[in-house]
């Protein structure tokens, strides 16, 4: 197995695409703290570090689609998967390296963005106004988030062999987890009341207050919340937003989705037939 890591070590080294997205989350650890700082300014308020320090999770998920569907799709296209096989090395092992490869990428993409934010956030912004707990159990839910995303994604690039469709199904999965998130999120802060208005016979209107049917509540919220938190795309919304109703339970939910996706990765890729 230490050959197989070398082996993706060296292709790391070579690899455009992931040398473009931690030159993106590195340009984006230094270009948000800066425009915050300026925003700040401009209109004479006071803006911490603690918005926008998280932000790499709108993004881990997107860049990790790609970063995925093509390292392992380039092994496919290449041949290199089954000259693996042919000397001697376990399917297993060829698994865990890949998912072991692109679970440090994505935690490499995390760590570059956090760096330059703090280096220049601090001194531009001040430090955080939320305890310190906080702060690392939201740096550890995204952490697990970036490897659950690169193991759902693992999975579908080892499972397919056509690089093409492995990137589209990969992007689209990715956007359609953030999509499904926003939609969730915008379900469960939907109010309780909503005003209403109505014109009388003297034309004049008045203003009351009626129970807003969008509103979830009893069973129909706790699983709507259950879905929301245990998506990737929730959770990445929640932890943009630094607003995390069950945070103490994303990165279980997180693990459960790596444990899950591995399993299934590894029985599905063992009777996969190579061409």
């Amino acid at each position: 197995m230490n050959k197989l890591l070398s082996a993706n070590y060296i292709r790391l080294r070579k690899d455009k695409f992931f040398w473009l997205g931690m030159a993106f989350m590195f340009a984006a650890g230094i270009f948000f703290p800066v425009m915050r700082y300026m925003d700040a300014k401009e209109s004479n308020t006071i803006n911490n570090i603690d918005n926008g320090f998280f932000g790499c999770a709108l993004f881990i998920g997107i860049i990790m689609a790609v970063f995925c569907s093509l390292f392992i799709g380039t092994e496919y296209s290449d041949g290199t998967i089954r000259n693996k096989i042919v000397v001697g090395h376990k399917r297993v092992s060829i698994y865990l390296t890949n998912l072991f490869t692109t679970s440090l990428v994505s935690i490499a993409m995390c760590v570059i963005f956090f760096v330059p934010y703090l280096c220049i956030g601090i001194p531009l912004l001040g430090f955080f106004e939320m305890n310190i707990k906080s702060v690392l159990l939201f740096a550890l839910t995204i952490l697990l988030l970036a490897i659950a995303f690169s193991s759902i994604f693992t999975l579908i690039s080892m499972l397919n062999h056509n690089k093409v469709i492995s990137a589209i199904i990969c992007i689209l999965l990715s956007f359609g987890l953030l999509l499904t998130g926003t939609i969730l999120n915008k379900m469960l802060e939907a109010p309780e009341i909503i005003p209403s208005y109505s014109i009388g016979a003297n034309g004049e209107a008045t203003a009351s207050e009626m129970q807003n049917p969008k509103f979830l509540d009893g069973t129909k919220r706790e699983i709507v919340q259950f879905v929301y938190d245990f998506i990737p795309g929730g959770q990445a919304i929640q932890c943009a937003a630094i607003n995390a109703e069950n945070l103490h339970m994303l990165p279980i939910y997180s693990i459960i989705i790596i444990v899950f996706s591995t399993g299934a990765g590894l029985f599905f890729f063992k009777k996969k037939e190579l061409k």
